[in-house]
């Protein structure tokens, strides 16, 4: 827990005024399933206080869906935490986790303190970046909720502005019709990976983009959608081709929240 602490410590400190999330990826065996919920539920009441604290801005802890497709490299959970500013941040990687623990567990022994301390905490890959744009949210963050994660290659040097420019209007159009209900971007400013995945072959991912749908649409409105797909301009179909063109889709999770601060 200390080294991933210092980790990000030292990956941040040159960045200042943009909102920066970690994400992790957690794999474990199978028998360290229910150890594991037991640690992020003691972590969850530390990241609560820090949140209050104003060290951070959320904290969420996701599961990763499998089917029997899923291929089996894929981490079991995923955690990001976020942060307004590097400012913010750096105030919560220099706070000796330990000693603040103990303070929000005062009526935990040391050694029930170290038990909960030292469950099984997993493999981890750590990626660190930059929210560079977003929708509105709609709707409100509550356990059980489910978003999809995807994780590109940048190919050409303008796929950001595809993003950011092109593909946001789409999404926007959803967050009106009520059929979908959040959409980010981020730019990943460096990483620390201990496992390799399946898409490794294909390159690091560069960015990544996080769908949350909303309700489903009815038979005619899909009919529209299908229609307004179809007789798209010829500016769209370009911008979608080319846009499409200057990146690399390198993994996609479905993930379900489970805890969030």
């Amino acid at each position: 827990m200390k080294k991933f602490i210092t980790l990000f410590t030292l990956l941040f400190t040159t960045i200042t005024f943009a909102q920066l999330i970690t994400h992790s990826t957690v794999r474990l065996d199978d028998a360290d399933h229910e150890g594991y919920l037991e640690l992020e539920n003691f972590w969850s009441k530390i990241h609560e206080q820090a949140i209050s604290d104003d060290m951070a801005m959320f904290w969420a802890v996701w599961k990763v869906v499998k089917t029997e497709e899923t291929p089996e490299d894929y981490p079991d959970f995923i955690i990001m935490n976020g942060w307004k500013d590097s400012i913010q941040m750096n105030k919560m990687m220099s706070n000796n986790w330990y000693e603040y623990g103990r303070k929000v567990y005062p009526k935990l022994s040391k050694r029930n303190f170290d038990k909960k301390w030292n469950l099984p905490f997993g493999t981890r890959n750590n990626y660190n970046y930059e929210r560079i744009d977003n929708t509105v949210f709609i709707g409100q963050i509550e356990p059980g909720m489910t978003v999809q994660l995807n994780a590109f290659k940048q190919i050409d040097e303008n796929y950001e502005k595809y993003e950011t420019e092109f593909y946001k209007t789409w999404h926007e159009k959803g967050i009106l019709n009520g059929s979908r209900r959040w959409w980010e971007f981020n730019k990943i400013l460096s990483s620390n990976v201990n496992v390799e995945s399946s898409s490794s072959a294909n390159g690091n991912p560069t960015h990544v983009t996080i769908d949350m749908n909303g309700r489903q649409l009815s038979e005619e409105e899909r009919e529209e959608n299908q229609l307004n797909w179809a007789n798209r301009s010829f500016v769209d179909r370009m911008m979608g081709q080319n846009g499409s063109a200057s990146r690399k889709m390198l993994e996609r999770y479905q993930m379900k929240l489970l805890m969030f601060k």
